[in-house]
């Protein structure tokens, strides 16, 4: 009996899967084989926002110091114990760059029948260097790549975080907008962006402060900005 190549890669697969089988990075069950990374059950529930739907809306009221914001949206709404934020634990802080891969494509589909055209490019909120020294990657940057893939527009670094500004996280809202300010600025600090469409992009947005921040010189420059995130906390 032979088999064809085609059928032989099916049979391995099977055979590697029953001794070394796939799970789900949300709730840890074995991945069917047409799944990858995150099973349907839990990508049907990763709450999504559909803000993009609505435009402007409530992430409009966050960025009061952003005149003129074009666009803001957010795959998912942010809670503790949700897959989304398992997801995004994974890809922080487990080193899971596919996850956020995964992410960006799958935001990039979401959106992709809305805005045709819309943005010239896709930038990050950066993080210190110290910060993706030691975690290898900005995890921004990996979503952004998945975003661009799907959309077929440019993902291009042009902001840099000059402090190392202590983490957000235990922040109240006040704290969390003095601890940022003034701590970001164009890489290349001679570059024009008159009228440039960008679409800048974090992995979660609270209070919009860091990313209110990000948006100062992206302004001073001359661009127009729009804002996107995988998720975000209700007001």
């Amino acid at each position: 009996m032979s088999y064809s190549t085609q059928t032989f890669s099916l049979i391995l697969s099977d055979f590697i899967s029953l001794f070394f089988p796939n799970y789900c990075l949300s709730c840890n069950l074995t991945l069917s084989r047409s799944e990858i990374l995150v099973c349907s059950h839990c990508l049907n529930d990763l709450n999504r926002t559909n803000l993009h739907l609505d435009q402007p809306n409530q992430l409009h009221t966050r960025f009061f110091e952003v005149p003129n914001l074009k666009y803001a949206f957010a795959l998912s709404w942010f809670q503790k114990g949700t897959v989304i934020q398992k997801l995004l634990h994974q890809l922080k802080y487990e080193g899971n760059e596919a996850v956020g891969l995964l992410l960006g494509e799958i935001m990039g589909e979401e959106i992709k029948p809305y805005f045709q055209n819309e943005w010239d490019l896709i930038t990050t909120v950066p993080i210190h260097f110290k910060k993706e020294r030691k975690r290898g990657y900005n995890q921004s940057d990996i979503i952004a790549k998945g975003l661009s893939k799907v959309l077929n527009i440019p993902f291009t670094p042009i902001l840099t975080k000059t402090i190392n500004s202590k983490s957000q996280t235990k922040k109240h809202r006040i704290e969390r907008f003095e601890n940022v300010e003034s701590v970001f600025e164009l890489i290349s600090k001679e570059q024009s962006l008159d009228k440039k469409k960008i679409l800048l992009l974090d992995d979660v947005i609270t209070t919009g402060a860091t990313m209110q921040s990000c948006c100062k010189p992206l302004i001073k420059a001359g661009a127009e900005i729009s804002i996107a995130s995988i998720a975000c906390t209700r007001k």
